[in-house]
Protein backbone atom coordinates (compact mmCIF):
# COMPACT_ATOMS: atom_id res chain seq x y z
CA UNK A 1 0.00 0.00 0.00
CA UNK A 2 2.80 2.30 0.88
CA UNK A 3 4.84 1.96 -2.17
CA UNK A 4 0.92 2.37 -4.49
CA UNK A 5 0.53 5.68 -2.49
CA UNK A 6 3.93 6.96 -2.72
CA UNK A 7 3.66 6.50 -6.76
CA UNK A 8 0.39 8.27 -6.86
CA UNK A 9 2.44 10.96 -5.12
CA UNK A 10 5.01 10.62 -7.83
CA UNK A 11 3.01 10.85 -10.68
CA UNK A 12 0.92 13.53 -9.07
CA UNK A 13 4.00 15.45 -8.90
CA UNK A 14 5.12 14.68 -12.38
CA UNK A 15 1.60 15.95 -13.60
CA UNK A 16 2.06 19.13 -11.90
CA UNK A 17 5.51 19.79 -13.09
CA UNK A 18 3.76 19.04 -16.82
CA UNK A 19 1.31 21.01 -16.40
CA UNK A 20 3.52 24.68 -14.77
CA UNK A 21 5.57 24.07 -18.00
CA UNK A 22 2.14 24.25 -20.14
CA UNK A 23 1.71 27.57 -18.30
CA UNK A 24 4.95 28.77 -18.74
CA UNK A 25 4.56 27.97 -22.83
CA UNK A 26 1.25 30.83 -22.38
CA UNK A 27 3.06 33.10 -20.12
CA UNK A 28 6.18 35.50 -20.14
CA UNK A 29 6.78 34.12 -16.56
CA UNK A 30 5.39 32.90 -13.26
CA UNK A 31 5.49 33.30 -9.72
CA UNK A 32 5.66 30.89 -6.89
CA UNK A 33 1.69 32.59 -5.86
CA UNK A 34 0.83 31.95 -9.36
CA UNK A 35 2.03 28.34 -9.61
CA UNK A 36 -0.16 27.72 -6.28
CA UNK A 37 -2.85 29.00 -7.49
CA UNK A 38 -3.15 27.57 -10.74
CA UNK A 39 -2.38 23.97 -9.24
CA UNK A 40 -4.51 24.64 -6.27
CA UNK A 41 -1.57 23.30 -4.02
CA UNK A 42 0.45 25.26 -0.96
CA UNK A 43 3.08 27.71 -1.43
CA UNK A 44 5.91 25.49 -0.39
CA UNK A 45 4.91 22.12 -2.89
CA UNK A 46 4.55 24.82 -5.52
CA UNK A 47 8.22 26.11 -4.89
CA UNK A 48 9.60 22.90 -4.50
CA UNK A 49 8.43 21.42 -7.56
CA UNK A 50 9.82 25.04 -9.31
CA UNK A 51 13.07 24.34 -7.72
CA UNK A 52 13.29 21.12 -9.19
CA UNK A 53 12.50 22.20 -13.14
CA UNK A 54 15.24 24.78 -12.66
CA UNK A 55 17.59 22.22 -10.80
CA UNK A 56 16.84 19.99 -14.91
CA UNK A 57 17.04 23.24 -16.75
CA UNK A 58 13.33 23.54 -17.39
CA UNK A 59 12.62 26.88 -16.07
CA UNK A 60 14.85 29.15 -15.03
CA UNK A 61 14.64 32.80 -12.68
CA UNK A 62 14.17 36.19 -13.94
CA UNK A 63 16.42 38.92 -13.17
CA UNK A 64 14.42 39.58 -10.17
CA UNK A 65 15.03 35.95 -8.31
CA UNK A 66 11.42 36.16 -7.70
CA UNK A 67 9.82 34.81 -10.75
CA UNK A 68 10.20 31.77 -13.12
CA UNK A 69 10.45 31.64 -17.24
CA UNK A 70 11.06 28.69 -19.12
CA UNK A 71 14.67 27.63 -19.13
CA UNK A 72 17.18 26.39 -22.04
CA UNK A 73 16.19 22.97 -22.04
CA UNK A 74 12.32 23.82 -23.05
CA UNK A 75 14.01 27.00 -25.58
CA UNK A 76 17.29 25.05 -26.74
CA UNK A 77 15.19 24.37 -29.89
CA UNK A 78 15.02 24.91 -33.97
CA UNK A 79 12.86 27.52 -33.46
CA UNK A 80 15.50 29.22 -31.17
CA UNK A 81 18.14 28.51 -33.23
CA UNK A 82 15.88 30.23 -36.21
CA UNK A 83 15.28 33.17 -33.81
CA UNK A 84 19.28 33.84 -33.44
CA UNK A 85 20.45 33.52 -36.72
CA UNK A 86 17.15 35.95 -37.76
CA UNK A 87 18.61 38.44 -35.75
CA UNK A 88 22.28 37.80 -36.80
CA UNK A 89 20.76 37.97 -40.57
CA UNK A 90 17.95 41.49 -39.85
CA UNK A 91 21.29 43.80 -37.99
CA UNK A 92 22.35 45.30 -40.40
CA UNK A 93 19.05 45.88 -42.16
CA UNK A 94 17.36 47.22 -38.76
CA UNK A 95 20.03 49.77 -38.80
CA UNK A 96 19.44 50.90 -42.07
CA UNK A 97 15.80 51.03 -41.43
CA UNK A 98 16.24 53.18 -38.60
CA UNK A 99 18.03 55.36 -40.25
CA UNK A 100 15.74 55.69 -43.08
CA UNK A 101 12.62 56.21 -40.75
CA UNK A 102 14.53 58.04 -37.87
CA UNK A 103 11.84 55.57 -35.67
CA UNK A 104 12.72 52.62 -33.11
CA UNK A 105 13.31 48.88 -34.81
CA UNK A 106 12.81 45.92 -32.65
CA UNK A 107 12.45 42.46 -33.65
CA UNK A 108 10.18 40.28 -31.64
CA UNK A 109 9.08 36.82 -31.24
CA UNK A 110 5.52 35.30 -29.62
CA UNK A 111 6.36 33.69 -26.18
CA UNK A 112 2.70 32.29 -26.19
CA UNK A 113 0.28 35.25 -25.76
CA UNK A 114 2.90 37.19 -25.32
CA UNK A 115 5.42 39.35 -27.78
CA UNK A 116 8.79 39.45 -26.56
CA UNK A 117 11.22 42.09 -28.02
CA UNK A 118 14.60 40.00 -28.93
CA UNK A 119 16.41 43.20 -30.68
CA UNK A 120 15.98 46.69 -31.05
CA UNK A 121 17.63 49.93 -32.84
CA UNK A 122 16.41 52.90 -31.00
CA UNK A 123 15.51 56.43 -33.08
CA UNK A 124 17.99 59.02 -32.92
CA UNK A 125 15.70 61.69 -31.86
CA UNK A 126 15.18 62.87 -28.35
CA UNK A 127 11.38 61.95 -28.38
CA UNK A 128 11.70 58.46 -29.03
CA UNK A 129 10.60 55.00 -27.49
CA UNK A 130 13.23 52.71 -26.23
CA UNK A 131 14.43 49.62 -26.47
CA UNK A 132 12.30 47.08 -25.01
CA UNK A 133 14.30 44.41 -25.49
CA UNK A 134 14.03 41.36 -22.79
CA UNK A 135 10.17 43.12 -21.88
CA UNK A 136 7.10 40.88 -23.40
CA UNK A 137 3.40 42.15 -23.65
CA UNK A 138 0.08 40.83 -24.55
CA UNK A 139 0.22 40.23 -28.27
CA UNK A 140 -3.19 40.78 -29.34
CA UNK A 141 -2.15 44.71 -27.68
CA UNK A 142 0.94 44.75 -30.24
CA UNK A 143 1.74 45.10 -34.09
CA UNK A 144 4.05 42.50 -33.55
CA UNK A 145 2.03 40.19 -31.61
CA UNK A 146 -0.93 40.24 -34.14
CA UNK A 147 1.63 39.42 -37.23
CA UNK A 148 2.93 36.63 -35.39
CA UNK A 149 -0.48 35.70 -34.01
CA UNK A 150 -2.20 35.81 -37.66
CA UNK A 151 0.22 33.16 -38.71
CA UNK A 152 -1.36 30.49 -36.27
CA UNK A 153 -4.12 28.05 -36.75
CA UNK A 154 -7.58 27.85 -35.38
CA UNK A 155 -6.55 25.81 -33.07
CA UNK A 156 -3.58 27.19 -31.83
CA UNK A 157 -5.61 30.51 -31.18
CA UNK A 158 -8.16 28.86 -29.26
CA UNK A 159 -5.38 27.13 -27.50
CA UNK A 160 -3.73 30.85 -26.60
CA UNK A 161 -6.94 32.34 -25.72
CA UNK A 162 -9.91 30.27 -24.14
CA UNK A 163 -12.18 33.20 -23.06
CA UNK A 164 -14.01 35.61 -24.85
CA UNK A 165 -13.27 38.53 -22.52
CA UNK A 166 -9.62 39.97 -22.78
CA UNK A 167 -7.71 42.37 -20.95
CA UNK A 168 -7.33 45.66 -23.21
CA UNK A 169 -4.04 47.58 -21.93
CA UNK A 170 -6.08 50.95 -22.99
CA UNK A 171 -9.71 51.98 -23.84
CA UNK A 172 -8.87 51.67 -27.45
CA UNK A 173 -7.31 48.23 -27.37
CA UNK A 174 -8.79 44.74 -28.16
CA UNK A 175 -11.03 43.97 -25.43
CA UNK A 176 -12.50 40.40 -27.08
CA UNK A 177 -11.32 37.11 -28.44
CA UNK A 178 -14.29 38.08 -31.41
CA UNK A 179 -12.72 41.56 -31.91
CA UNK A 180 -9.01 39.78 -32.03
CA UNK A 181 -9.99 37.27 -34.40
CA UNK A 182 -11.82 39.85 -36.44
CA UNK A 183 -8.40 42.23 -36.36
CA UNK A 184 -5.93 38.84 -37.40
CA UNK A 185 -8.06 38.22 -40.82
CA UNK A 186 -7.18 41.76 -41.95
CA UNK A 187 -3.73 41.43 -40.53
CA UNK A 188 -3.86 38.66 -42.96
CA UNK A 189 -5.57 40.26 -45.96
CA UNK A 190 -3.50 43.95 -45.19
CA UNK A 191 0.03 42.14 -44.72
CA UNK A 192 0.61 44.10 -41.48
CA UNK A 193 0.08 44.63 -37.55
CA UNK A 194 -1.03 48.21 -36.47
CA UNK A 195 -0.80 49.12 -33.08
CA UNK A 196 -2.22 52.88 -32.33
CA UNK A 197 -2.34 53.47 -28.61
CA UNK A 198 -3.46 49.73 -27.81
CA UNK A 199 -0.53 48.82 -26.16
CA UNK A 200 0.00 52.50 -24.37
CA UNK A 201 -1.71 55.77 -24.99
CA UNK A 202 0.69 58.09 -27.14
CA UNK A 203 2.05 54.96 -29.01
CA UNK A 204 1.88 53.70 -31.90
CA UNK A 205 3.51 51.21 -34.07
CA UNK A 206 3.78 49.16 -37.08
CA UNK A 207 4.67 45.51 -38.30
CA UNK A 208 5.05 43.39 -40.74
CA UNK A 209 6.40 39.57 -40.83
CA UNK A 210 10.38 37.79 -41.61
CA UNK A 211 9.01 34.88 -43.48
CA UNK A 212 11.29 31.79 -43.59
CA UNK A 213 12.13 29.66 -46.65
CA UNK A 214 9.09 26.93 -46.69
CA UNK A 215 8.38 27.68 -42.87
CA UNK A 216 6.31 29.85 -41.05
CA UNK A 217 7.46 33.05 -39.75
CA UNK A 218 8.66 33.26 -36.41
CA UNK A 219 9.53 36.80 -36.02
CA UNK A 220 7.81 40.35 -36.73
CA UNK A 221 10.14 43.27 -38.11
CA UNK A 222 8.67 46.86 -36.38
CA UNK A 223 8.49 50.52 -36.30
CA UNK A 224 7.89 52.05 -33.37
CA UNK A 225 7.07 55.61 -32.26
CA UNK A 226 4.82 58.39 -31.07
CA UNK A 227 1.51 58.23 -32.30
CA UNK A 228 1.88 62.23 -33.07
CA UNK A 229 4.77 61.48 -35.91
CA UNK A 230 3.04 58.12 -36.78
CA UNK A 231 -0.81 58.82 -37.34
CA UNK A 232 -2.36 62.63 -35.96
CA UNK A 233 -5.82 61.45 -36.32
CA UNK A 234 -6.65 57.12 -36.56
CA UNK A 235 -9.49 57.92 -36.51
CA UNK A 236 -9.18 58.54 -40.63
CA UNK A 237 -7.55 55.52 -41.21
CA UNK A 238 -3.73 54.61 -42.49
CA UNK A 239 -2.05 58.09 -42.99
CA UNK A 240 0.48 58.76 -45.45
CA UNK A 241 3.20 58.37 -43.17
CA UNK A 242 2.57 55.06 -42.02
CA UNK A 243 2.07 53.95 -45.74
CA UNK A 244 5.18 55.77 -45.90
CA UNK A 245 6.86 54.02 -42.80
CA UNK A 246 5.14 50.64 -43.74
CA UNK A 247 6.57 50.55 -47.70
CA UNK A 248 10.15 50.84 -45.73
CA UNK A 249 9.05 47.61 -43.22
CA UNK A 250 8.39 45.55 -46.67
CA UNK A 251 11.13 46.37 -48.33
CA UNK A 252 13.69 45.57 -45.40
CA UNK A 253 11.54 42.59 -44.48
CA UNK A 254 11.66 41.03 -47.89
CA UNK A 255 15.48 41.37 -48.06
CA UNK A 256 15.97 40.10 -44.66
CA UNK A 257 14.07 36.52 -45.76
CA UNK A 258 15.64 36.25 -48.99
CA UNK A 259 18.85 36.55 -47.03
CA UNK A 260 18.02 33.91 -44.64
CA UNK A 261 17.22 31.40 -47.50
CA UNK A 262 21.05 31.18 -47.86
Amino acid sequence: MRKESEGAHTLQSVSNALRLIMLLRTRADIGVTDAAGHLGVGASTAHRLLATLQQHGFVEQTHSGRRYRLGPSMTTSSDTQAIDHCVEVAYPFMQQLRDDSQETVHISVLNGAKAKFVAAIESPLMMRVASRVGLSIPAHSSAAGKVLLAQLAADELAELYPREQLSGETEVGIHTRTALLRELERVRSDGFGRNIGESEEGLAALAVPIARPHARGVCSLTLTGPLFRFNSDPSAGVADREHELLTMLLGYAAQISKKLAY
